[in-house]
């Protein structure tokens, strides 16, 4: 499948991919210079708590949420539009000083914006 201006959803799939890991790196290491690049400036997010969250994350929300480690799985993308695509993905997360391994499934909205894909919006849910 071709979409208009963007190429093959493989081709999304794998530009999406490496700056989502890229974004996930940037919290990990909390850097939120690097976290934010790879998102909108209108971003909207709902953390696991329920709470929302408008615009990017500050540094101080990163050093409240911190992760030591991350793996994500059953990555999928899928485009509703020119310049726009809905990504689910599986996470499991670590967090410093514990042993217990957390499990999110998450759903964003990403949008191409000056020719890079960036994370416009964000819902996060704890399994159990």
């Amino acid at each position: 499948m071709q979409t208009a201006d963007n190429g093959s959803i493989a081709e999304i799939t794998e530009a999406i991919s490496g700056r989502l890991h890229a974004q996930w790196d940037g919290w990990k290491n909390r850097d939120a210079a690097s976290n934010n690049a790879i998102i909108a400036d209108d971003f909207t997010s709902f953390w696991p708590d329920g709470s929302r969250h408008v615009g990017k994350p500050t540094a101080q929300q990163m050093a409240e949420q911190p992760i030591s480690g991350y793996k994500l799985s059953e990555f999928r993308v899928v485009p509703v539009g020119v310049d726009t695509a809905l990504v689910t993905y599986f996470a499991e997360i670590k967090v410093p000083g514990s042993d217990a391994l957390f499990r999110m499934a998450v759903g964003e909205v990403w949008v191409k914006r000056g020719g890079l894909w960036v994370i416009r919006g964000y819902s996060g849910t704890l399994m159990k």
